[in-house]
């Protein structure tokens, strides 16, 4: 949500965001949103597919990653900053609504810039006793960023931060409920799901760019981790109004 201009009250709490201000709120966390009179805002719905493009899976979406995990409210307090924002909704809107238009790539595009500027507006209250984990577990994801498609044994990322494997492990399971390990493969499904459905690659091509020696290595693993092959979730995805596709689409709530 945009918040141009008013007050808003959100959630049970009835937190209050004063405008100009950038909101957002996961998929899994419904919201009562509450304007006061005289506010103007404008709030778009996205899904998970748009959302994982717009981060992309270069080695700062990551921080990206990190923003739309939680809900947050990014105080815009500099007249450039709000033209920005009020532009690239502008850009959005007009995109989602030609005929011809509504092109993924340029939607994206539009989104990562505004959690770009949200990102950098926004200041996260400081952690003072977890602090050094947070730390650990944001480096950790950092390197999985740059190195899940190179299949690293955990043992080498806790190297290459630093710290001993136990550590890295009790980082991890504290802070997110899964292991080093489950929090990789779970990024490298990620991947493959969008792959799968945004792109017309032969399932060769995508066990090569994930860097799976062959396809079959690259088909158990898939299956193993959903329940199906490449080539089924594939089929169901590429029919836009199935029933299915909402539980098959991996939510950021997977992948922390």
């Amino acid at each position: 949500m945009f918040l141009e201009q008013g007050h808003l009250t959100s959630g049970e709490a009835e937190i209050v965001t004063v405008g100009p201000a950038l909101c957002f709120w996961p998929q899994n966390q419904h919201q009562t949103l509450s304007l006061n009179a005289g506010s103007r805002a404008v709030i778009l719905g996205l899904s998970d597919t748009i959302v994982l493009d717009a981060i992309g899976a270069r080695s700062e979406s990551v921080h990206l990653r990190m923003l739309v995990e939680q809900t947050f409210a990014a105080p815009l307090p500099h007249d450039t900053d709000i033209d920005q924002i009020r532009t690239l909704f502008t850009w959005f809107a007009a995109e989602q609504a030609k005929e011809e238009g509504q092109s993924p790539m340029t939607l994206a595009a539009y989104l990562r810039l505004m959690l770009i500027c949200a990102l950098r507006a926004h200041q996260p209250e400081p952690i003072a006793k977890g602090a050094e984990k947070t730390s650990i577990l944001r480096r950790f994801r950092h390197l999985v960023e740059l190195q899940y498609r190179d299949h690293w044994p955990v043992s080498r990322y806790a190297t290459e931060l630093g710290i001993d494997y136990d550590r890295l492990h009790r980082t991890c399971k504290r802070k997110t409920g899964r292991s080093p390990a489950e929090l990789v493969h779970e990024r490298l499904t990620a991947e493959a799901k969008a792959r799968l459905e945004n792109s017309g690659s032969p399932l060769k091509k995508i066990a090569a760019d994930l860097g799976f020696a062959d396809a079959t290595r690259f088909s158990h693993f898939f299956k193993r981790r959903t329940d199906m092959s490449p080539g089924a979730y594939r089929a169901i995805v590429s029919r836009p109004d199935g029933e299915d596709l909402v539980e098959l689409r991996r939510g950021f709530s997977d992948w922390p």
